[in-house]
């Protein structure tokens, strides 16, 4: 493992969890608690370590903070901070789908406490972020790889007042049932036991519904959703099931499309895609621009 320098680590006792808090934080280098406020992209995975671990996998070869300062050399954003929270276990094999769990007597897992996840994350992670540094209260921007690109996903459907943009590589999405009322019954997405504590066992159908961001988008504000910027990517289909979820974000489109929102890139399915950080990071470096100029329509109606 090997943490970028530049993370700074911020560790509290959470109300919400009744455990210790974490979350890694990115300031830019001109960044002054005193001076302009910034905005703030939040990265999502996991653990919070990932997104700044240059060793995640093996096909890395840095962090979303090289990330962030290549697109930046380019002239292609401003400043802004990144913000990882961790929401797994601390031995990240118990992934908190960004649930307040059903379950978490089923786990022995440190890091997990009361299992509010949601809670953890809207109610502690946003304020002590906007609390602790000065940032713009209406420039938020929210990413995901798999897992952390449905979580992202479904905080922007649990809450679209909160975020100007979003963006997910390779998500992974289930499929919903009956325009978006409920989820497939028989998709085994979630059937693992890691997702006992998340989502209960046995599983229960409306739990799963409350759960699954297609059936959240579909009830949501439809113009709220629309304010928003999407980028949605994943990896091709030749290698599916394993390599990528390309079929899961082809639904995604599809559901995204019904509620008149369109994809903000040209190209949502990668040829060269994989589920690995190598192509996660390259997801970040297109998505970064997109995420800035949402930044800009917001910071430039406050003037």
């Amino acid at each position: 493992m090997e943490i970028d320098p530049r993370a700074q680590l911020i560790e509290w006792a959470s109300s919400s969890l009744g455990v210790k808090g974490r979350m890694y934080v990115y300031t830019p280098p001109e960044y002054h608690p005193h001076g302009p406020a910034l905005p703030v992209v939040y990265l999502l995975r996991g653990h919070e370590r990932e997104w700044v671990n240059r060793r995640e996998d093996d096909s890395r070869v840095g962090s979303a903070i090289d990330v962030y300062e290549r697109v930046r050399a380019r002239g292609e954003i401003g400043p802004l901070i990144l913000a990882m929270p961790g929401l797994a276990s601390t031995d990240n094999r118990v992934p908190s789908l960004l649930a307040d769990f059903a379950a978490p007597h089923l786990t022995d897992a440190e890091g997990i406490g009361s299992g509010r996840f949601a809670t953890f994350f809207f109610e502690e992670v946003l304020p002590l972020l906007e609390r602790e540094f000065h940032t713009h209260p209406q420039a938020r921007a929210i990413t995901g790889f798999s897992l952390g690109g449905y979580m992202a996903v479904k905080a922007v459907a649990l809450h679209p007042e909160l975020f100007v943009s979003v963006s997910a590589y390779d998500g992974a999405f289930p499929y919903a049932s009956d325009n978006g009322r409920r989820s497939r019954r028989y998709d085994t997405l979630f059937t693992a036991p890691m997702f006992d504590p998340a989502l209960g066992r046995p599983r229960d159908p409306d739990r799963l519904r409350d759960h699954n961001p297609i059936c959240l988008l579909m009830r949501a504000n439809r113009a709220a959703l629309r304010r928003i910027t999407w980028m949605i990517q994943y990896g091709p289909e030749h290698i599916e099931p394993w390599g990528a979820n390309f079929y899961r974000g082809e639904y995604l489109l599809r559901a995204l499309a019904t509620l008149g929102i369109a994809n903000a890139t040209p190209i949502a399915a990668l040829p060269d895609g994989a589920h690995i950080w190598a192509v996660a990071d390259r997801h970040l470096e297109q998505a970064l621009p997109l995420h800035y100029r949402a930044f800009e329509r917001v910071m430039k109606s406050d003037l």
